[in-house]
């Protein structure tokens, strides 16, 4: 999962590099011959589990630059795919790389379509990675990694011809804005390699006056030239073409670039693509130029090797879990000994005490359900208490209120009469189980020092009804009999005048008081008396 295997194809060899955690641990080459193929299948059967990454360094390639319609998502992948399948119809390795959006008013998508012209001396390599069932991730050009390259080590200008020396010869790539627009192959002969630096001056101006012809750059364009190559006299070729050239020009410090990428300087200068390569390997990748179905066993290997990290990450959980879950019963059973404990010692505590009480009579069941029938006893226990209570507090605000009589009853039914021989006070009236029980009280008063004013005693009567009223435990108070007989019926005797006559007349009245139902205990014990 941690290992990668980088793969960079020339027309004439294979170099195969292996990659754990970033670092390269070996490398292999392979000669473009029956004998380098049969080389390069027994290499892959030791390492056909790995991931591989394969980069092409084409002499044949094509770039093309093609405007389309702004499009997004699914519509902008099928439109893409339509069109590379219109202008490279035969080729099989193929991408589109999006450059910028025009500044006019369709905002249209300019792309750069790349693809490889011919893949003849690449069959070999692919017919044995195909036979090995290498999981290939896919097919990348050097060109534009070279342009991640520049990205990475941060050249910024509008116009840049990167010249680099390769093992399979000399690779000079223009970019405009950071972004590749074509790319040359040129083999460099054995006889230049004593005059590298004629040779890097001559190709640069051929590749100057090509980007003039297809009106890539203009005459009066600031063109930067940036060179990579492994010969000692790297500065002295830049500093040729500067001068010769008359164009800006710089060199990138090969053992600078080789601590940067983790490589060692021997490594770079005898094979410069191991820069690109270790590009790859930390994860640094353009554009895929492979078809669907070469990538297919690396994506089915992805998709298996997902699922495993997802079951062992499932099977962590779970031990986790259940380690959780051990340690919590651990500590259930702990609480649960020292309970046990602590109840044995209550016990023995209980008995302890038990043993010395002294001998009852009555077993102990008995003693609770007499407990138990004594409170509920308590519970419907009722006594006038609280309608004394209710007359006394109103009577002692009104003193010129006399009691001649008093009737209590507890009853269920609120209509109940007054009886004119009952007792003062009738509790054996009480209301029965599941029913709400009301205290009532009939009260019989006159008015002290009444005088013969009967609208005086109605209206003390009616002050005396509207107190008792106000009080929270009171239901109902009714006047059921006035301090004078209001009835038409009745026939008027006596002289108004007659001050004899009205002090012996008294001004009698009748009241029915009804107390709300209690919501606890009665207030008066079960020994009250009326």
């Amino acid at each position: 999962m941690f290992e990668r295997l980088i793969l960079c194809a020339t027309h004439d060899r294979l170099i195969a590099g292996r990659w754990r955690f970033g670092r390269l641990r070996g490398i292999e080459i392979f000669t473009n011959q029956p004998q380098g193929h049969l080389e390069f299948t027994e290499f892959l059967a030791h390492h056909h589990y790995i991931p591989t990454y394969l980069m092409v360094d084409a002499l044949e390639e094509d770039f093309h630059l093609e405007v389309l319609p702004h499009t997004s998502g699914r519509s902008r992948k099928e439109l893409l795919q339509r069109k590379l399948n219109q202008v490279y119809r035969g080729n099989t390795f193929k991408a589109a790389q999006f450059l910028n959006r025009e500044r006019d008013k369709r905002r249209d998508d300019r792309f750069l379509f790349v693809a490889l012209s011919n893949t003849e001396s690449l069959q070999p390599w692919l017919e044995a990675l195909i036979g090995q069932q290498v999981p290939l991730a896919g097919v990348y050009s050097l060109p534009m990694v070279s342009q991640l390259l520049l990205h990475k080590l941060k050249f910024k200008a509008n116009d840049i011809l990167l010249s680099e020396q390769l093992s399979s010869g000399l690779r000079q790539s223009y970019l405009n804005q950071g972004r590749l627009r074509v790319s040359r192959l040129v083999q460099i002969p054995p006889e230049a390699y004593r005059q590298i630096s004629y040779f890097h001056l001559v190709e640069t101006d051929k590749a100057r006056l090509y980007l003039l012809s297809q009106r890539l750059i203009a005459r009066d364009t600031s063109l930067r030239v940036v060179v990579l190559t492994p010969a000692e006299d790297a500065e002295q070729i830049s500093r040729n073409i500067q001068q010769e050239q008359g164009l800006q020009c710089e060199h990138i410090d090969l053992a600078r670039l080789a601590k940067s990428s983790g490589l060692s300087l021997e490594q770079v200068r005898q094979l410069p693509e191991l820069v690109h390569m270790q590009l790859l390997a930390r994860g640094n990748r353009p554009d895929n130029l492979a078809p669907e179905p070469l990538v297919k066993t690396y994506r089915m290997e992805f998709l298996r090797k997902g699922l495993v990290l997802s079951a062992l990450i499932v099977a962590i959980l779970g031990l986790l879990l259940t380690l959780l879950y051990l340690a919590q019963s651990v500590e259930d059973v702990k609480q649960l000994n020292e309970l046990a404990v602590e109840t044995r010692q209550q016990e023995q505590r209980y008995n302890e005490i038990a043993n010395n009480f002294p001998a009852t009579p009555i077993q102990g069941m008995d003693l609770h359900v007499a407990a138990s029938v004594h409170d509920a006893i308590l519970k419907q226990a009722a006594s006038p208490a609280r309608l004394m209570q209710v007359l006394g507090t109103v009577m002692d605000q009104m003193g010129n209120i006399q009691l001649n009589r008093l009737r209590w009853v507890v009853s269920q039914d609120l209509g109940i009469k007054d009886e004119a021989n009952a007792g003062a006070a009738q509790p054996e009236q009480s209301a029965s189980a599941g029913g709400t029980a009301y205290q009532i009280g009939f009260m019989t008063g006159e008015i002290r020092g009444f005088n013969g004013d009967y609208r005086a005693a109605l209206e003390t009567v009616h002050r005396f009804a509207e107190a008792l009223k106000a009080d929270g435990v009171v239901q109902e108070a009714t006047v059921m009999q006035q301090p004078v007989n209001v009835s038409s019926y009745s026939s008027l005797q006596g002289s108004t005048t007659d001050e004899r006559t009205a002090r012996n007349e008294k001004a009698v009245f009748k009241l029915k008081l009804v107390l709300k139902p209690e919501t606890g205990p009665s207030e008066a014990g079960p020994g009250a008396q009326p």
